[in-house]
């Protein structure tokens, strides 16, 4: 399988590489990158490439030409970028219509558990919730979207949420949602040990979607909750 890497520089770019070298061998990898290094191209240099797929974790710049790119040559997509606007958001979706794309701004499979957990949960208590997450110092966009996903979740149910961030260290991430009762409290928590959960979710993710017609898939469609 042929897939093209776009921030392949980047953090996840480089934990996916690791892991593809580690255990996903029958994958061969296209890097590209706006910073230029031997092994990396510009989509440009790619034209002509044989592809199966893109995985892109990038930037919003990144991520457009990502999608330019698969919908022109037809082709599935995953992207894992956050911090994304509206703008792009609606590009995904207009393109869907014709390739297949797979969108989620965390690629962890305990995360998108904790989704449909939240999804339930907030159906039920629609007030006193609070989010908090706690990312490495490096992290650009605050909150992130893992947690404006998780309050995306819980106003669309009616709820009213507040969120707080914290930048600390190196930890890769934290996300605790908080629904306070009378006297006792539920609280749905999750920690990431290391990006390589994140990567293979990914990976999973696009091995899914090769397999599927156009249309806007998240893990919700891949877990068939």
């Amino acid at each position: 399988m042929n897939i093209i890497l776009n921030g392949a520089m980047g953090k996840m770019g480089k934990s996916i590489s690791n892991l593809c070298e580690k255990k996903y061998k029958d994958i061969n990898l296209i890097k590209v990158d706006l910073l230029k290094s031997e092994d990396c191209h510009s989509f440009k240099e790619i034209e002509e490439v044989r592809a199966d797929a893109v995985i892109d974790f990038s930037s919003s710049e990144g991520t457009k030409e990502a999608l330019d790119f698969a919908y022109n040559k037809k082709m599935p997509i995953v992207i894992g970028t956050t911090g994304l606007g509206e703008e792009i958001l609606s590009l995904m979706k207009k393109y869907s219509k014709e390739i297949p794309v797979f969108y989620s701004p965390n690629m962890s499979l305990g995360v998108n558990i904790c989704f449909y957990l939240v999804d339930m949960i907030s159906k039920k208590i629609k007030k006193d919730i609070h989010i908090h997450e706690t990312h490495h110092t490096a992290k650009k966009d605050t909150p992130s979207g893992t947690a404006v996903m998780f309050k995306k979740i819980i106003e669309e149910n009616g709820g009213k949420v507040s969120v707080t961030s914290s930048r600390v260290g190196d930890i890769t991430g934290e996300h605790d949602i908080t629904f306070a009762l009378n006297g006792e409290k539920i609280v749905i928590s999750h920690t990431a040990y290391s990006r390589e959960i994140f990567a293979e979710g990914a990976i999973e993710a696009a091995k899914w979607v090769l397999k599927k017609k156009s249309g806007f898939y998240n893990f919700k469609d891949m877990l068939n909750f």
